[in-house]
């Protein structure tokens, strides 16, 4: 019997040193070991850890604006123009209610060298006004608007349609600044 005790006894305290030494050995996460220890895991965690697990980064979901057509521009300004999400400035704002046909968008567009106009169409209620289209930014001191020579349509399902028919925009409708051909689809989808 006192042999069985004496081994009982010392298998306590053979796991009961394990399970200190095995104590020692863990540190705190963030804890660097001592100045000088020669420790090759010193504020690099320990060799036993696992690295961190990566962090996902939220993932945001909701409508997604975008816009397609090239443009072309004639006048004090030349070249093809169309929406690139890489050179806006503002995000594409837009909004339209196909049963009254109002709405409006704002579509930064780019040559892909630089130069980039913003255009902004408006079409309010009838009793309101004539649609208008508003085009500024790049070399242009002052914005450029007019309310002729473009026809815009939508649907509830955020497509927005802007067509451009020989659209000038200046002073002199004989000599304009500037002049817009093409078709602007501005894909605006509503919230839900």
């Amino acid at each position: 019997m006192k042999s069985l005790l004496t081994v009982s006894v010392g298998i306590a305290f053979a796991i009961a040193g394990c399970s200190k030494k095995s104590e020692e050995k863990k540190e705190p996460a963030g804890s660097a070991a001592p100045a000088g220890s020669g420790s090759a895991a010193a504020g690099s965690g320990s060799a036993a850890e696992p690295p961190p697990e990566p962090v996902e980064a939220a993932t945001v979901s909701g409508p997604t604006k975008s816009a397609s057509g090239p443009l072309e521009f004639g006048g004090s300004i030349t070249g093809t123009f169309e929406w690139k999400k890489k050179d806006q400035k503002k995000p594409i704002s837009c909004a339209w209610d196909a049963k009254k046909e109002i709405g409006s968008a704002q579509v930064d567009v780019s040559d892909g060298a630089g130069k980039i106009f913003t255009l902004a169409v408006d079409v309010p209620p009838e009793d309101l006004g004539l649609p208008n289209l508003n085009v500024s930014g790049g070399t242009l001191t002052t914005p450029l608007k007019t309310s002729l020579g473009f026809k815009v349509s939508g649907d509830d399902e955020g497509h927005i349609t802007v067509k451009f028919m020989e659209t000038k925009l200046g002073a002199d409708a004989k000599k304009p600044d500037l002049t817009i051909n093409g078709t602007l689809e501005v894909t605006c989808p509503p919230k839900k």
